[in-house]
């Protein structure tokens, strides 16, 4: 899986990764959001080293739940709540890219049945 990447690269790239979820989620760089594209390309590299479909599906999954939780959490500023709002098709658009199959395409429907009832839940908390 690994084999023509030295093993301290697969570390360091797993570190930086877990580094920029826990900014994302935590708004640690409210005022940086280019961190969530920086997290979801560097995620993406990661992907193509392992090949996987049912990894790509359930990372896309990670990637939606994480921008979800960020957006749901009022301890966030808003407009890092806005901005991982704003950045949550993207998880989105890219397993609508892969889905093969009917199960697949309800899972996805399911995700944003979801994201639509939580948004609405918490679009006032949204107003300043």
């Amino acid at each position: 899986m690994f084999k023509d990447i030295p093993f301290k690269e697969v570390i360091a790239m797993s570190m930086m990764l877990s580094i920029l979820k826990d900014k994302i989620r935590y708004a640690k760089e409210p005022d940086n959001p280019m961190l969530i594209s920086l997290w979801l390309s560097a995620e993406e590299c990661h992907q193509n080293i392992e090949h996987a479909k049912i990894n790509r599906q359930s990372r896309y999954q990670e990637q939606f739940y994480l921008l979800l939780e960020a957006f749901v959490d009022e301890l966030n500023p808003v407009h890092w709540r806005c901005i991982c709002l704003d950045n949550i098709y993207k998880p989105i658009c890219s397993l609508q890219r892969i889905a093969k199959n009917e199960q697949e395409h309800t899972q996805i429907k399911q995700l944003l049945h979801e994201l639509s009832l939580t948004s609405q839940y918490f679009k006032y908390s949204l107003q300043q």
